[in-house]
C-alpha cells in the first residue's frame, strides 16, 4: 500500500479534473442534449419542448455544466442539478424586468410535463467515479464507427485485449483476467450490455457493429456486486443512440476499401428515426459491412477466402408517459467468412497451405424491454432480454502424415433469458443506495464432430454438452460520509446458482449417454469503495470487490470431471485530478489481483476444447491514463499499463505443473489517440484523427504446444473528415507503415504441432461518404 499511495501522489496532478473536453456536433436541440449528456456521462431529464430546435457546435475544455449553458443559453432553457450526475433541462425564467411595483395575484404553478429523459450512467453503484468506469473517447469512437466493437475497444483502451481472431469469435479481457485464447463454453469474463440489457454470457464476443452508437463504457473488474457472475474481468457497455421526440430525419453512409495485395471491401449503413406522436418514437439501423480477404490457399485453388462479411440490424421503440419511459429493442446480426485468417508461423507469404478450409459464422439475435420511473427519491429500473447467440466453426485437423485430410465442426449454441429490477435513489440525509433482484436462466449446446475425408470414411463422431443453469441474485449497496470530504460505499450480492451438465458421446450409427451432473452453490461477493476529497487538485480513490464464476463438468475421449468454480478478489488504491489545469487530467492506479482456481478453455492432446480449473494466479497492475489539450484545436488522450503475473498449475495431467506468466495478457501495453481540428477546407471543417496501439508480447496459452508469441506490434490508424453534421466525406487509412506481426496467435487446436498464426492485416485505405435527411 505505500507503493501505491507514493505512486499516487507522485501523479496527483494528473488525475480526472471536473472540466471535460467536450465535441458535440449541430444538429437538433434534443439529440445534441442526448450527445452531450453521453460524453459528460450523466443523467438528463428533459422538461421543456425542444422540438424543431437546432443547436451549433459545441466543442472545447469546459465542466459539463458549463457546456450545458453554453448549448442551452440560445435555446431560452436551462440545466438544474437535482441530484449527483443528474440534471433537469427546463425553461429558463423570463428576465426580470423593473417596472413600477403593483400588487400581483398568487401565480398559478401548472404541472410540468416530462417529454423525455436521457439516461447515460449505469447505476451508482459503489461510489460512481471510483467504480473502475471509464469511457472512451468520443472523437475516436466516432473514428471506429462501423467496426466490430471488441476490435475498436481494443484498440482504444490501453487496459482491454481482444483475441483478434476475426469478427465475431473474440474473447475479451480487461487488466489481465485472461482466461483462455479458444471459444469454449466457459462462462466470459467480460460481461456486455446494449443499454442496461446483457448481451452474453458466454464466450465469444457477439461483436456488434458500432453504428448509431453514442457511447461505449469499460467497467475495470472485478464487477461482481452490480453484474454478478460473468464479470470478473470488468464489463463493457455499449449505449445506442436513443429514438429521438419531434423528430424525421435519417443518416445514410455508403464507402469502399482496398487492403494491399487483398480483396476490396465495402461498407453502407442507414439510421433512421421517426416521431410518431408526442409521445412515441421509433428508430431503426442497418448495415452491412465487408473486410476484403488477402490470403491465399494455393492448396484449395482459392484466393482472398478471408473476407468476412457482416449483416445486421437493431430497431428500437421508446414511449414516454411523463412518469415512465419505456424502451422496446430488437436487434440481430450475422458474421461470416469462408476461411479464417491463419497463415504458418514464420510464413513469410500471406499464403496458406491448409488441406481443408476453415470457414466460421457467428449470429446473435436479442430482444428487450428496458423501464424506467422516475421520483424525487430516485429511479426504478427494469430490464428483461431474450438472446440467442450462436457460433459455427471448422477446423483442419490434418495430420502430417495422414494420407486423407480430415476435419472438425464445432456448433455452439447459448439461449438465455434474464430480467432485472433496480431500485436507485437520490441522496437522503446523506445516505444513497441502489439494489435490486436479478433472475437468468439459460442454456449452451456444444456440438463436436469430427469427420475423415478420405474415400471410405468411417462413421462421424463427436460429443454434445448440454449445460443449463438458472442463476437468482439480490444486490444492495448503501454510501454514506461519516466525515467531511470522505464518503464510502458497502455492498454485496447473494447468488444462488444450479447448473446442470449432461454429456453424451455420438456417432453416426448409435448415441450413449454420459452422466448427467447437477451442482448448486450459494456465493456472497462483497464490495468497499472510499473517495477522499480533502485534497484541492485530487481525488483519493481506494476499492476492494469480489466476483465468482460457477463450477461445472468438462468432457475429454469418453472422460467426465468436474470442475471448480473460480473467485478473483481485486484489492486497489489510485488517484485522479479535480481542479489542476483545465487542459490537463488523468488518473493512476496500483492494485493486486488474487485469482484463485482459475477456469479455462484448454486443449486436450486430442485437439479438443475442454474446461478446467488450471490453477491459481496473481497480477500486481499500475494503470495511467490521461488526457490534454493543449489548444484549443488539439486533443490527445491515452493510458498504459504494466502487469506482472503469475499463474501456478496445478493440473497437471493437462497442462504439467511450475509457474509461468497468466497467457494472452502482455506485461505492458500503451493506446493514444489525437483528435485535431484543422479549420475549414473551403465551405467544410476538416478534423484530422490518429489511433496508436502498442500491443504487447504475450503467448496464446498453457500447455504442451501453446507457447507461441503473439503481439509485439504497433497497430495505427489515420482519420480525415471533410465536412459537417449535414454531409462529410472520411478517409480511414489503417496500418499506414505496413507493419507486420501476429495478432493472434493460434489456427485449428487440431493443428499445435504446426502452429499457425493471424497477421496483422496489411496497408488497407477506406473512403466513406456520410449524408443526413
Amino acid at each position: 500500500m505505500t507503493a501505491a499511495a507514493l505512486a499516487a501522489a507522485g501523479l496527483i496532478a494528473l488525475q480526472a479534473a471536473a472540466p471535460q473536453t467536450f465535441d458535440v456536433r449541430a444538429g437538433p436541440a434534443a439529440q445534441s442534449v442526448n450527445r452531450l449528456a453521453a460524453q459528460a456521462g450523466i443523467d438528463i431529464v428533459i422538461t421543456t419542448d425542444l422540438a424543431g430546435r437546432r443547436t451549433p457546435d459545441l466543442r472545447g475544455r469546459m465542466s459539463a455544466e458549463a457546456a450545458l449553458d453554453r448549448m442551452l443559453r440560445p435555446l431560452g432553457a436551462r440545466a438544474v442539478r437535482i441530484g449527483e450526475g443528474q440534471y433537469r433541462v427546463e425553461a429558463a425564467p423570463a428576465p426580470v424586468r423593473r417596472p413600477t411595483p403593483r400588487p400581483a395575484p398568487s401565480p398559478e404553478i401548472a404541472p410540468t410535463l416530462l417529454s423525455e429523459v436521457v439516461v447515460t450512467a449505469m447505476p451508482p453503484v459503489g461510489l460512481n467515479d471510483v467504480s473502475g468506469r471509464d469511457a472512451v473517447d468520443s472523437g475516436a469512437l466516432e473514428r471506429m464507427a462501423g467496426a466490430g466493437a471488441s476490435d475498436a475497444v481494443a484498440d482504444l483502451s490501453a487496459t482491454v485485449e481482444s483475441t483478434r481472431q476475426g469478427t465475431g469469435r473474440n474473447k475479451l479481457f480487461v487488466r489481465g483476467l485472461a482466461d483462455s485464447a479458444m471459444n469454449g463454453p466457459l462462462q466470459a469474463t467480460v460481461g456486455q450490455y446494449l443499454g442496461d440489457l446483457r448481451l452474453n454470457y458466454g464466450s465469444p464476443d457477439p461483436d456488434l457493429a458500432l453504428i448509431d452508437v453514442r457511447r461505449i463504457e469499460v467497467f475495470e473488474g472485478p464487477q461482481g456486486t452490480r453484474f454478478g457472475a460473468g464479470s470478473i474481468g470488468g464489463v463493457l457497455r455499449l449505449e445506442p443512440e436513443a429514438p429521438a421526440f419531434g423528430e424525421t430525419n435519417g443518416r445514410f453512409v455508403v464507402g469502399a476499401g482496398v487492403t494491399s495485395g487483398g480483396a476490396a471491401g465495402g461498407e453502407a449503413s442507414l439510421v433512421a428515426n421517426r416521431s410518431l406522436d408526442d409521445r412515441t418514437a421509433g428508430r431503426i439501423v442497418a448495415y452491412s459491412r465487408s473486410e476484403g480477404g488477402f490470403l491465399d490457399n494455393p492448396t484449395q485453388g482459392v484466393r482472398e477466402a478471408d473476407t468476412v462479411e457482416t449483416v445486421g440490424g437493431r430497431a428500437s421503440i421508446r414511449w414516454n408517459s411523463g412518469d415512465w419511459t419505456v424502451d422496446l429493442v430488437g436487434l440481430g446480426q450475422r458474421v461470416s467468412a469462408d476461411d479464417a485468417q491463419t497463415i504458418a508461423v514464420g510464413e513469410t507469404r500471406f499464403a496458406k497451405a491448409g488441406r481443408v478450409l476453415e470457414p466460421y459464422q457467428s449470429t446473435i439475435v436479442l430482444a428487450g424491454l428496458t423501464a424506467q420511473r422516475r421520483f424525487d427519491w430516485g429511479a426504478l429500473t427494469s430490464a428483461t432480454s431474450v438472446s440467442r447467440q450462436q457460433l459455427n466453426e471448422r477446423f483442419d485437423a490434418s495430420q502430417p502424415m495422414d494420407a486423407h485430410p480430415s476435419l472438425v465442426d464445432r456448433r455452439q449454441t447459448a439461449t438465455t433469458v434474464s430480467s432485472e429490477l433496480r431500485i436507485d435513489t437520490a441522496p437522503i440525509n446523506g445516505w444513497t443506495w441502489s439494489g435490486g433482484a436479478a433472475l437468468a436462466v439459460g442454456e449452451t449446446l456444444v456440438e463436436r464432430r469430427r469427420r475423415d475425408l478420405s474415400p471410405t470414411p468411417r462413421p462421424d463422431y463427436g460429443a454434445d454438452l448440454t449445460r443449463t443453469f438458472t442463476e437468482a441474485t439480490a444486490f444492495g449497496e448503501a454510501s454514506n460520509s461519516p466525515m467531511p470530504n470522505l464518503r464510502i460505499a458497502v455492498g454485496a450480492r447473494l447468488s444462488a446458482v444450479r447448473i446442470d451438465s449432461d454429456v453424451a458421446i455420438v456417432e453416426t450409427t448409435f448415441s450413449r449417454a454420459g452422466p448427467e451432473i447437477n451442482g448448486f452453490t450459494l456465493r456472497l461477493t462483497p464490495s468497499v469503495t472510499a473517495r477522499w476529497d480533502g485534497f484541492t487538485a485530487a481525488t483519493l480513490f481506494a476499492r476492494a470487490e469480489q466476483a465468482v464464476r460457477p463450477a461445472g463438468v468438462n468432457e475429454a475421449n469418453g472422460a467426465f470431471q468436474r470442475y471448480n468454480g473460480d473467485r478473483v478478489t481485486l484489492v486497489e488504491i489510485g488517484a485522479r485530478s479535480r481542479r489542476w489545469r483545465d487542459d490537463l487530467s488523468g488518473e493512476v492506479s496500483i492494485g493486486w489481483v488474487d485469482w484463485r482456481d482459475v477456469q479455462a478453455d484448454v486443449v486436450t492432446q486430442g485437439g479438443d476444447l475442454v474446461t478446467d480449473n488450471v490453477g491459481d494466479g496473481v497480477i500486481h497492475f499500475v494503470s495511467l491514463k490521461g488526457s490534454w489539450a493543449p489548444t484549443d484545436a488539439l486533443f490527445v488522450s491515452g493510458g498504459a499499463f504494466i502487469n506482472d503475473s503469475k499463474l501456478t498449475r496445478t493440473r497437471f495431467s493437462i497442462i504439467g505443473g511450475g509457474t509461468t506468466d497468466i497467457p494472452n495478457v502482455a506485461p505492458f501495453g500503451a493506446q493514444l489517440s489525437l483528435d485535431y481540428d484543422a479549420g475549414m477546407l473551403g465551405q467544410f471543417p476538416l478534423r484530422l484523427g490518429a489511433d496508436l496501439r502498442y500491443i504487447g508480447q504475450s503467448r496464446i496459452g498453457v500447455g504442451p504446444s501453446l507457447d507461441a508469441p503473439q503481439g509485439g506490434y504497433l497497430r495505427s490508424e489515420l482519420t480525415a473528415r471533410l465536412g459537417d453534421d449535414r454531409r462529410a466525406a472520411v478517409l480511414r487509412v489503417s496500418n499506414p507503415l505496413n507493419e507486420d506481426g501476429v495478432r493472434y496467435g493460434i489456427g485449428s487446436p487440431y493443428q499445435l504441432s504446426t502452429p499457425q498464426a493471424v497477421p496483422v492485416r496489411p496497408l488497407t485505405v477506406r473512403l466513406s461518404f456520410e449524408a443526413a435527411f
